[in-house]
């Protein structure tokens, strides 16, 4: 008899289950899984594994059963192909259970039981969260005209809803979605394939990740696109220097060809930032310069339009210092082949002696000359005519500095 009870106890103490943790937070949206291990005596066969919901610490109850692994319709209607085991062969001693779909109503104590079994009445807490995990973007480098894939991937390893994954660009004044939704067995992620261009380059990649329709989380990176970039003068003095570099951020090195007007041979070579310099600038040297650059396999361009400014538009020719008499003054402006021509006809005053001034400009530059006039008594009521007269190339098709106004000497009519 004695040798009998001892062995109940041996068979009654060899049931154990485990939960590890025992207490669990998911986050509404994603999925709890928790972690179960159970022994047996070696005379038993594990019978069907069951989990219940244990309201106000009650699990005895079939009406609050959440799984059942012989009858699923024993489920409650809220758990029905939710909840899963993660090892279906009981044999390995694994009841670790996946409730995917995590929503408010799921906060509580569970408990697992094998049917026959007498275990103590361990339970497992579930705690609700906010949903805070964000989504993964993964960016390769992108180099322009060169297709790349982003990747985006919903956080939690959940088997449950798929959730609906969008792109949004934003910097380019429209709002493009673009979905490409591949599902797994324990994640889901999206892919978005494009072109990268320059203007893609500092532009924001939204991944908008939304479960159960209701919870939402985003994640937005910033492209870097690989790509030539001119900087410099593009507007150049005759007689100036013309500076311009073509840069480009790659690894490993770029080589890069400076060329001009798109001919095949080229005017420099250099790895990565490459200055081309021109001194003494005719009007020979205006037009397009193309940056060739050589990455790996890749070859990109980029292109600038030099102007080199010469005497065109003709100047504008003003008498500052005679403004205050313009009533008593005759003005007239003549433009003929290569010159401008004003005449300001004024009587001479009563001074010995009058100052003139002729200022001439354009877009590019202003000059002026002064003439001191000297007159006799005998002059004073006579009316002096002060010519100034400007010059430029008629052959110059751009802008620059006018000549020096040339003042002739006083006419007396």
């Amino acid at each position: 008899q004695i040798y009998s009870l001892l062995t109940i106890h041996l068979w009654t103490s060899s049931w154990t289950i485990t939960f590890s943790p025992a207490e669990i937070t998911a986050e509404k949206g994603l999925c709890a899984v928790i972690s179960c291990t159970f022994t047996h005596p070696d005379n038993i066969k594990p019978t069907p594994a069951v989990w219940f919901k244990c309201p106000k610490g009650k699990c005895d109850e079939d009406k609050i059963i959440i799984f059942h692994s012989n009858k699923p319709s024993k489920a409650q209607e809220g758990y029905k192909q939710r909840v899963s085991l993660l090892e279906t062969d009981l044999t390995k001693k694994n009841c670790s259970v996946i409730i995917n779909d995590i929503s408010e109503n799921d906060a509580g104590e569970y408990q697992f039981r094998l049917p026959g079994s007498n275990t103590s009445q361990k339970k497992v807490k579930i705690t609700v969260s906010a949903l805070t995990q964000k989504p993964s973007v993964l960016t390769p480098p992108l180099t322009e005209g060169k297709p790349a894939t982003l990747t985006c991937t919903a956080p939690g390893m959940c088997s449950g809803t798929p959730p609906n994954i969008t792109w949004t660009w934003r910097g380019t004044g429209d709002n493009i979605t673009e979905e490409d939704l591949t599902t797994m067995t324990t994640t889901h992620f999206s892919t978005l394939t494009f072109t990268p261009s320059a203007e893609h380059h500092n532009m924001m990649v939204t991944c908008q990740v939304t479960f159960q329709k209701k919870f939402q989380i985003e994640e937005t990176v910033t492209l870097n696109v690989a790509y030539p970039q001119i900087t410099g003068n593009e507007m150049v003095k005759e007689d100036g220097t013309l500076d311009l570099t073509c840069s480009v951020d790659s690894y490993p090195p770029s080589d890069i060809t400076w060329s001009k007007n798109g001919t095949s041979a080229p005017l420099q070579n250099y790895t990565e930032n490459a200055t081309l310099t021109i001194s003494n600038v005719t009007r020979q040297h205006a037009g397009e310069y193309v940056c060739t650059v050589q990455h790996l396999n890749r070859t990109m361009t980029a292109s600038t339009v030099v102007t080199v400014i010469q005497g065109f538009p003709s100047p504008h020719i003003v008498w500052p210092l005679l403004e205050l008499n313009t009533e008593r003054c005759s003005l007239t402006t003549s433009v003929l082949c290569s010159s401008v021509n004003s005449t300001i006809s004024l009587p001479v005053g009563h001074h010995n002696n009058t100052t003139v001034e002729c200022v001439s400009s354009n877009v590019v530059g202003v000059v002026r000359e002064k003439l001191q006039v000297t007159q006799n008594k005998s002059q004073e009521k006579q009316r002096g005519k002060y010519v100034c007269q400007v010059t430029w190339l008629e052959s110059h098709s751009f802008p620059f500095p006018p000549t020096v106004c040339n003042i002739e000497d006083v006419l007396y009519i």
